[in-house]
């Protein structure tokens, strides 16, 4: 799970920094709009819960170092623990609710990914905003609002990306 955070952290950086930058030159770059480590830790706390934790934290933070100190992007020590708390908090959530609404929902799993990423991605942009705004309901909202967005898209992509590549996988299969 750590090499796939790290490879999608990078792909993030690389390639999704650079052009959200480009397109919206006035955005902060401390906030992606297409953040895949969010289905990364999303996908790692359906399959290993609270496990996940240890799993991931070390490639958090090695992430997180590489981004402060390599290119200077202002992100709080903290960060990488209250994402990951708020993810698996967020998929516990979304699962206890989904059990009550499981009949009307199905027992489809890619609902409660996606119902998990929604949760998730509420609380890592609760949590991750009391270090972007000082008092202002706005501005707290509107980070709230961007973190969620990044997140959620960037989940929705990864999962297609997964989806395509098993396919494509079992297409060669011999």
């Amino acid at each position: 799970m750590s090499s796939a955070y790290i490879v999608c952290y990078t792909l993030v950086g690389g390639l999704v920094l650079p052009l959200q930058t480009v397109l919206f030159p006035e955005f902060t770059k401390s906030i992606s709009l297409l953040f895949l480590p969010h289905g990364v830790r999303i996908l790692s706390a359906h399959y290993f819960g609270w496990k996940s934790i240890p799993l991931l934290l070390p490639a958090s933070y090695f992430m997180w170092y590489l981004s402060v100190y390599a290119t200077g992007i202002p992100i709080h020590p903290t960060q990488p623990l209250i994402s990951l708390l708020a993810c698996i908090s967020g998929y516990k959530i979304a699962l206890s609710i989904y059990f009550i609404f499981e009949r009307v929902c199905g027992k489809q799993k890619w609902k409660i990914l996606i119902f998990g990423g929604v949760f998730g991605s509420f609380l890592n942009g609760f949590g991750n905003s009391f270090f972007y705004c000082e008092g202002c309901a706005l501005t707290f909202s509107h980070y709230i609002e961007t973190y969620m967005l990044g997140d959620i898209l960037g989940q929705l992509a990864l999962m297609l990306l997964l989806m395509y590549l098993l396919k494509w996988i079992r297409l060669f299969k011999v």
